[in-house]
């Protein structure tokens, strides 16, 4: 079983983003060069000309800085321990905005040479018992490049206000109790529970509409990862102005609530049982979806899913074993690269779950958290102290 790192920051968002750089600078080194090695073998020669030219051809900061500026600051704040400049910090917590910018360019025939890989990934559920208890959690499928640089997040304040870099205070929305993040190398998010009992999953929906501006996924989630509750949350997930196709998924100890969002707006799904949702990686609601490569995969995840967690009572072993599951051979919940293949481990190829996180969701009890720190199936789960 290997047992994931836990970084505690606390502060303003620079100092939380500079607590983080410093407790993890060498960390946070290799995993940029292991992002440009999973490019290069994507078909990218040149990947920070790539990357400078995606800068170029996108204008994601207005949306950020309206509705999240203290986050600009913790991307700054790890750019400066880490002695990178903003700008390779910034591009690298754009995940599902280069995999949607190079599909476009490559559909534009720009990139005649570049391998355009089906993005579907992670498997997402949330069940909630009615009786004021919930679970929700997902697999996140990354490319194998991604394993030894998982972490974990324990991020809080000790008030509602926050300092800028200017040493002006100013009013902060965000959860002045704190946050526990499953992320890997400098990224802010990728999923994660709040203290007040809040959960959030995503998954990728490369069928919807991409922008070239908006609030990126990683944003996203921190934004709802800040909210008072369930209602606070769907508020921000409706009136954000998203910049990539993406599924989020948000559950508390009495709801569970599914939101299919793009550039072109926000569907909530609802399952034909409201307390149980399962996702994977193509539309279940969202009326523009458009055709995107071979769904079966991600139809197959949520075929299992269904198998296993749609009837009877659930609990958390239910779920994690569900997660951990292979029931379809081609295309297993849990992901596992052959440790024979080298080219697997070092392309980008959606080929392996990165990790898994599971949250229970009760009313008044303390938060309880499992995480593996890569393929559960292999890994196993380890229970998170708060």
């Amino acid at each position: 079983m290997k047992v994931i790192d836990i970084v505690d920051l606390f502060g303003s968002g620079y100092e939380r983003g500079y607590q983080f750089g410093a407790a993890r600078c060498e960390q946070i080194h290799r995993w940029v060069r292991a992002w440009h090695g999973s490019l290069a073998a994507a078909g990218i020669v040149d990947s920070p000309r790539y990357l400078d030219r995606m800068l170029r051809d996108t204008d994601f900061l207005p949306a950020i800085r309206a509705h999240g500026p203290e986050l600009l600051e913790e991307v700054q704040g790890i750019a400066d321990a880490v002695a990178l400049s903003f700008d390779s910090l910034f591009a690298a917590q754009l995940m599902d905005e280069e995999w949607a910018y190079r599909s476009s360019v490559a559909q534009a025939g720009e990139m005649l040479q570049v391998r355009r890989d089906p993005m579907q990934k992670c498997s997402s559920v949330a069940i909630a018992d009615g009786d004021g208890r919930a679970w929700i959690g997902q697999n996140m499928d990354l490319g194998a490049y991604t394993d030894g640089h998982q972490v974990l997040l324990r991020s809080g304040r000790a008030d509602g206000r926050e300092q800028g870099r200017g040493g002006v205070d100013r009013e902060c929305q965000a959860n002045t109790e704190g946050s526990l993040i499953f992320t890997i190398g400098g990224m802010l998010a990728l999923m994660g529970v709040n203290s007040r009992g809040l959960g959030v999953c995503v998954n990728s929906l490369p069928q919807l509409q991409f922008a070239r501006e908006g609030v990126p996924v990683t944003f996203v989630i921190r934004k709802l990862l800040a909210a008072a509750n369930v209602e606070d949350a769907v508020q921000t997930v409706c009136s954000l102005p998203h910049a990539t196709g993406q599924h989020y998924l948000i559950a508390d100890a009495n709801s569970v609530r599914s939101f299919e969002a793009s550039s072109s707006g926000v569907v909530e799904y609802h399952p034909s049982d409201p307390m149980r949702v399962l996702h994977t990686n193509h539309p279940l609601v969202h009326s523009e979806a458009h055709s995107s490569g071979d769904k079966s995969n991600s139809i197959a995840r949520l075929g299992s899913l269904t198998t296993r967690l749609m009837c009877g009572p659930q609990n958390l072993e239910s779920v994690k074993a569900a997660l951990s599951s292979s029931d379809d051979p081609l295309h297993p919940v849990c992901r596992v690269v052959e440790s024979s293949s080298r080219a697997n481990s070092i392309t980008g190829t959606i080929n392996f779950t990165t990790g898994s996180m599971v949250s229970a969701l009760t009313r008044t009890a303390p938060i309880d958290c499992w995480v593996s720190k890569g393929p559960p199936r292999l890994r196993g789960y380890t229970r998170i102290d708060w």
